[in-house]
């Protein structure tokens, strides 16, 4: 396993958490259960957490490096357990016998735990101190639950922090860079490309301004008026009346704005590339379909759909997220932002509202300065 020379000191974890002193829970869980990604620049949170708490690991499914997972292995518990597994009932036992007497928080990534969170609050009552989320796609189930049930433990994200500003702008970057090398590998390029992306977030618009640079022809489709506004000159709303004449899409809100049953249906004019930001369950309907499609190809792969006219549709990395093929993630140091936030939201005190929290500006900025002066520190080395 090569690590990451770009990822910033680890000792930085310890370094930021220990200067916010003040304000801080009289209750710091004694367990973490947490989702993330096994790769590389999750090795350093992972192990920070491991040393301040005993850490409860799942592994998100669709972006395991084996040799990351066996060094995490090595320092906290890893759990056998899915996304499906945890929207059952059954999810309050599994967590009971984590648990037992003591107190926890919850470090998420996609809304794993927010289908049961009402659930799961009230068999834990006292012991559960918090939910953090780190995703869009995630904080739009906890919003749902907080809209659905009356929840009683604070519920916090990074999702949309200013610290994460940089990180989104990156992974549009890196879906475009790791999508360009799909595409010559079956001999093709962007260039002159008609391309049409879902979702004019801060990774649409990261993805929409890097197609553009490759001489694309990009189109944009959103269902907020305000996001395409800002993308008038681009876009447009009805995406499946111009899906035919497409070459490309980028699925880039993870809201399952593409429907395999509909696309079966269309008749295309090429053949037509799909990828994804997330994984297949958040961005395909019926995304089942998929996953029964022979597997082609290497590094992620590919799936065919054919359409009604006998059109390919080239379902890369199975419909799941394209950034995690290829390479290691280029998200590099940035990853490391709120991986520091969500480190300090862990002994920060909240009280719990009827809304998603999230942490101060002032706090946010403490952190980038602590960021800031350890690049600067990196920069320097190189020289």
């Amino acid at each position: 396993m090569r690590y990451n020379e770009y990822l910033l000191d680890s000792k930085l974890f310890s370094k930021v958490v220990s200067s916010f002193n003040t304000n801080v829970e009289s209750n710091i869980p004694k367990k973490i259960i947490v989702v993330e990604h096994s790769v590389i620049n999750s090795l350093d949170f992972i192990k920070y957490l491991s040393t301040h708490y005993e850490v409860y690991y799942i592994s998100k499914p669709k972006s395991i490096d084996k040799k990351v997972l066996k060094t995490i292995k090595s320092w906290c518990n890893v759990l056998q357990t899915n996304r499906e597994e945890l929207k059952q009932d059954s999810v309050i036992d599994f967590i009971g016998q984590i648990v037992q007497n003591d107190t926890f928080a919850i470090i998420d990534i996609g809304g794993y735990f927010a289908p049961k969170v009402d659930k799961i609050q009230l068999a834990f009552k006292g012991q559960l101190l918090k939910v953090i989320e780190d995703t869009e796609n995630g904080y739009q189930k906890y919003v749902k639950s907080l809209e659905q049930h009356n929840i009683s433990v604070p519920l916090l994200s990074v999702a949309r922090s200013s610290l994460k500003i940089e990180e989104d702008y990156l992974v549009g970057h890196e879906i475009v860079v790791k999508s360009e090398v799909f595409l010559a590998d079956y001999g093709t390029t962007f260039l002159g490309k008609k391309i049409l992306v879902i979702g004019f977030g801060k990774i649409g618009a990261s993805i929409s301004e890097n197609l553009n640079k490759r001489e694309a022809i990009v189109y944009v489709a959103d269902k907020q008026a305000i996001r395409l506004a800002d993308a008038l000159a681009r876009g447009t709303i009805d995406y499946y009346k111009i899906m035919a004449d497409m070459d490309i899409v980028y699925a880039a809100n993870g809201e399952q704005s593409l429907d395999t049953e509909k696309l079966e249906k269309s008749s295309l004019q090429n053949t037509l590339y799909l990828f994804s930001v997330t994984s297949a369950e958040d961005t395909y309907k019926h995304s089942e379909k998929i996953q029964n499609l022979k597997l082609y190809g290497h590094n992620g792969g590919y799936r065919i759909l054919k359409s009604k006219n006998k059109k390919s549709i080239i379902i890369a990395n199975s419909g799941n997220a394209i950034n995690f093929t290829y390479t290691i993630s280029t998200l590099a140091s940035y990853v490391q932002l709120t991986q520091l936030e969500m480190a300090v939201m862990l002994i920060k005190k909240y009280k719990p509202k009827k809304t998603i929290l999230s942490m101060s500006e002032a706090d946010r900025e403490k952190i980038a300065q602590f960021w800031l002066s350890e690049v600067q520190k990196k920069s320097n080395n190189f020289k």
